[in-house]
């Protein structure tokens, strides 16, 4: 390629190789930092659909304990 600025550029073929391999490692260092990141979020999901679990099941207990306290209250009252 002949530019009237810059002259004669010439890429040969080790520096082509030599980028080729660069990136190669720049895409194997991102995909283990990407798998990384995934599966920290994937335990932080876990970690919140837990918490969401128990957040939802506590007032189901509540009102379960309440009413079997009321049934058990009721039936000694009337007995």
């Amino acid at each position: 390629m002949t530019d009237p600025e810059l002259g004669t550029v010439n890429i040969g073929a080790r520096e082509i190789y030599d980028q080729l391999v660069a990136m190669r490692e720049e895409v194997r260092s991102s995909t283990q930092s990407h798998a990384a990141v995934a599966e920290k979020l994937t335990d932080h999901e876990d970690r919140l659909r837990a918490v969401e679990r128990w957040k939802y099941s506590v007032p189901t207990a509540l009102v379960t304990a309440v009413i079997s306290a009321a049934v058990t209250l009721a039936t000694k009252l009337g007995a």
